[in-house]
């Protein structure tokens, strides 16, 4: 199980929006085929290991890290696979969310005579965690990341090109296409003009949908992620009152405009969230600037952050990496645990999940901390370009 779960790791950046699977075909210790999910609408893990272990799974274990599916959508039920390749014994890793699965697999193997062994390992909850998380709420797992000086400042005026190196912008770009979608405030399009894509991977992902919060509907034509809708679904989010016919110029352009109502400070976020699981999107990377990361994690909308460090000092006139919490004291302030610390090049890369009480109304989770320290490697990097 441990090699199928590396397996699965290689699909991370391409298999959006499915989940990450491995699967390993064995006898008697002996490895026999292997196999993982890379693309959407390509072979399932389990089909790949079993095809590569031909007649010699007949009678052998599949070890998959995920229950394997049984319905039609993309490709057929893997539960035939299964069966046809006649192995003895199947053991998965979790039970999958997806409404039509949750054990059900397991039980059409049984019925058969395929030993079945569920092992529920947290770990592998944990590898997938944005289709977990979308399978649960509806909502797109929210992963924040920002780059950021020593001193916690994003820009030095209003120059923020570039605050991390190379290795820190490849990872960003990793991100992106591990989450499948971008979102940034519309200040960010002013200021920086991404693109917002996912760029110089090793392996092409699928096209990214790229969201920008732009309640006045300010963005126009001549932006960079408006010009490339060729490259991936662009969608702007606008306050519905400020519409009147403005978004048809963007729409000409092939822009999607999603009209939502307003929150105290901006647009309603769990309407934006809600928009885009309905339209399939599972995790999304929010890129925006401070005030942007500071309305999402003050909701606890924010599931994950990335914070990459760059050994630099801006001082007080740079721009804070959080806008305003409204935290006055101490026991206030939002809380972190630590999953991971790395080195990216010259950067350190921070990955944290929120902490929440249990005994407070409303608390979602309660992460306890878990703390790995890692150096990445040396490699030669091609210049990334804006955003």
């Amino acid at each position: 199980m441990d090699l199928a779960r590396d397996l699965a790791e290689r699909g991370r950046y391409t298999v959006s929006p499915n989940p990450l699977v491995g699967a390993v075909v064995g006898r008697d210790g002996v490895l026999i085929s292997e196999g993982w999910h890379a693309r959407a609408g390509g072979d399932h893990a389990e089909v790949a290991a079993l095809k590569g272990a031909g007649e010699a799974a007949r009678g052998a274990t599949l070890y998959v890290t995920m229950e394997p599916c049984n319905h039609h959508g993309r490709t057929p039920p893997c539960t035939d696979a299964v069966l046809r390749a006649g192995v003895s014994r199947v053991v998965i890793g979790h039970l999958d969310p997806d409404p039509r699965m949750r054990g059900k697999s397991a039980e059409i193997l049984r019925s058969e005579g395929v030993k079945v062994e569920v092992l529920d390992d947290p770990d592998l909850e944990r590898q997938n965690e944005q289709f977990f998380h979308y399978m649960r709420t509806g909502r797109p797992f929210v992963h924040l990341k920002l780059a950021a000086t020593l001193d916690g400042r994003i820009a030095a005026g209003g120059d923020s090109r570039w605050v991390t190196g190379e290795p820190a912008r490849l990872r960003a770009h990793q991100l992106r296409a591990e989450a499948g979608a971008v979102l940034v405030g519309v200040g960010t399009v002013r200021a920086d003009d991404p693109l917002l894509t996912a760029r110089n991977l090793l392996e092409e992902p699928p096209p990214i949908t790229r969201a920008v919060l732009d309640p006045r509907l300010t963005v126009g034509r001549g932006k960079r992620v408006v010009e490339s809708v060729a490259d991936g679904p662009v969608l702007v989010f606008a306050d519905r009152k400020a519409l009147a016919g403005r978004e048809k110029e963007l729409e000409a352009a092939g822009v999607e405009v999603v009209g939502a109502p307003r929150a105290r400070e901006g647009l309603d976020l769990r309407f934006v969230l809600g928009e885009l699981g309905r339209r399939g999107i599972r995790g999304v990377l929010v890129e925006g600037g401070g005030q942007t990361a500071a309305r999402f994690v003050e909701a606890h909308l924010a599931d994950k952050l990335t914070l990459f460090y760059a050994p630099k000092l801006v001082g007080s006139e740079g721009v804070p990496m959080i806008g305003v919490l409204r935290v006055t004291k101490m026991a206030e302030a939002l809380k972190f645990s630590v999953s991971n610390v790395e080195m990216i090049g010259d950067d350190v890369a921070v990955t944290l999940y929120p902490v929440q009480d249990p005994n407070e109304a409303g608390a979602r989770w309660v992460e306890e901390p878990v703390f790995r320290s890692s150096t990445s490697g040396d490699r030669a990097f091609e210049s990334l370009g804006d955003g």
